[in-house]
C-alpha cells in the first residue's frame, strides 16, 4: 500500500479516539415534588425539561441530590456547576452577585387553600390582617415583610400544615399550587382531599430559574446554552408535554 493511503488509514482509525469528549454539567437536585424528585422516571418534570434543553445544545446533565440548604451551599462552593430550580428577587443581592440565573424555566403560583366550609376570598394583603394563618417552618412568604400578619410556623412540613387545616387549627394556609394539590392527592385520603379547595387567584406567581455559580468560567458559556436549548425546547411543544405532568394533578382531585 502506497504510503499516502497507509496514512490516510491510520488517521480514518484514529477518528473515534479524537473525536470530541462529551460535555457534561454537574447540577444539585433536591425533593420538591411534583417538580422534582429522585424517586420520579427521569428525576420529575422539571428536571427532564433541564436535560432536555442542555441535550439539545449537546450537554449532558449529571444530577447530585442534596437537602436543599446543602444545595445551595455545594451549587456556592464549586461542588457543581450550579443548582436547579430557584427564585431570585431584586432585593436578594448575595444571590445575584453569587451565580448566574438562567430565563424562567417555570413559574410557580402562590395560593391560599382553605376548607370548603370557611368562605375565603383573596383580595389584598388587609384581607389577612385578622385571620388565621398556617405556615411551613422555615418557608419565607412574600407577606412577611408586613408585621401585622400573623403565621403559625410551628409545623415542619407542607404535609403538617394540610393536616392542621382539616382539624381547624387555623383558617388558610399558603403553599404553592402544584405542591399543595399533590399532597392532597397523594398524602390526604379523598374524603380528607374533598373537604378542601383553594382560592383561584394566586397571590404570588415565581419564576423559577437554574442557578450557575460565577466561580466556574465555562458557566456563563453554559448559562447561554441553556437558554438556546429552553427555547428551542418551547418551540417544540416537548415543554408543554412536560408540564402537563404536574398540571394534570389538579384534574385527578375530587
Amino acid at each position: 500500500m502506497p504510503t499516502s493511503l497507509r496514512a490516510l488509514a491510520l488517521a480514518l482509525l484514529l477518528l473515534p479516539a479524537c473525536a470530541p469528549a462529551e460535555e457534561v454539567i454537574t447540577l444539585i437536585n433536591g425533593e420538591w415534588l411534583p417538580y422534582m424528585s429522585e424517586k420520579l422516571p427521569g428525576y420529575g418534570p422539571v428536571s427532564r425539561i433541564v436535560s432536555a434543553a442542555f441535550a439539545l445544545e449537546g450537554v449532558t446533565v449529571r444530577y447530585i441530590f442534596r437537602p436543599w440548604s446543602r444545595a445551595y451551599a455545594e451549587a456556592d462552593n464549586g461542588s457543581a456547576n450550579g443548582s436547579i430550580v430557584w427564585s431570585v428577587a431584586k432585593t436578594e443581592s448575595d444571590r445575584l452577585r453569587r451565580f448566574y440565573f438562567s430565563d424562567p424555566v417555570f413559574e410557580g403560583q402562590s395560593v391560599f387553600f382553605h376548607l370548603k366550609t370557611y368562605p375565603f376570598e383573596w383580595t389584598d394583603f388587609d384581607r389577612l390582617r385578622d385571620i388565621k394563618m398556617g405556615g411551613t417552618a422555615g418557608y419565607v412568604y412574600w407577606f412577611d415583610k408586613f408585621p401585622d400578619i400573623k403565621i403559625d410556623r410551628t409545623a415542619a412540613t407542607d404535609e403538617l400544615n394540610f393536616r392542621k387545616l382539616l382539624t381547624g387549627r387555623f383558617q388558610i394556609f399558603p403553599a404553592n399550587l402544584d405542591v399543595g394539590l399533590h399532597i392532597m392527592r397523594n398524602d390526604l385520603t379523598p374524603a380528607q382531599a374533598a373537604q378542601i379547595t383553594w382560592d383561584p387567584r394566586p397571590y404570588n406567581i415565581t419564576p423559577y430559574h437554574l442557578m450557575l455559580n460565577k466561580k466556574d468560567g465555562a458557566n456563563r458559556r453554559y448559562l447561554a446554552l441553556f437558554n438556546r436549548g429552553l427555547h428551542r425546547l418551547r418551540d417544540s411543544g416537548r415543554y408543554a408535554q412536560y408540564m402537563r405532568e404536574v398540571r394534570d394533578n389538579e384534574k385527578k382531585l375530587p
